[in-house]
């Protein structure tokens, strides 16, 4: 098996209602609602470098995967650029792989591109591609592996986003 859908994102206009809203709906507390993201990811979308900090998250922690909730803040990001093409909505379902490079390559046979976005820590990364034609919505693909000397040489500039996907 390629992966494990481990998480549903929705993008949503205000975090705190639909925070409150899934909390009745599901007969649990509200989520804690945090400001992401945090030091340590580097986030590249479409090949440049690029900062969030200003997006407000909630996460719910159920049977087999995470619901996350995400209000995109005022600045330029996939979350943002999603929101204002569809209003809110399911932005992606989140795939665990063993390996990217493998899995990259199996999109590619679906007709999936490289992903447009992706972001990288220490211990793996997660990516973002435009697969809504072909699967139905957007993936998030998300890998743990040692990333450490990537991570390292990204932040030196010796090394490009994306490559060890090519």
């Amino acid at each position: 098996m390629n992966g494990v859908i481990t998480q549903i994102c929705i993008v949503v206009n205000d975090v705190h209602q639909v925070n409150s809203n899934w909390a009745k709906v599901l007969g649990v507390p509200e989520a804690e609602i945090v400001t992401i993201f945090p030091e340590g990811i580097l986030h590249y979308t479409h090949g440049k470098p690029a900062e969030y900090k200003d997006c407000q998250v909630a996460k719910y922690t159920l049977e087999g995967f995470i619901l996350e909730l995400i209000q995109p803040g005022k600045t330029d990001s996939p979350w943002r650029a999603f929101l204002e093409k569809h209003g809110q909505g399911v932005f992606h379902f989140c795939l665990l792989v063993e390996d990217r490079v493998i899995f990259q390559q199996t999109l590619a046979e679906i007709g999936v591109g490289m992903p447009y976005h992706i972001g990288y820590f220490p211990q793996g990364s997660y990516s973002y591609v435009e697969s809504k034609e072909q699967l139905g919505l957007e993936l998030s693909v998300n890998t743990t592996a040692d990333y450490g000397d990537l991570f390292k040489d990204l932040e030196a500039g010796t090394a490009n986003p994306m490559d060890e996907l090519r």
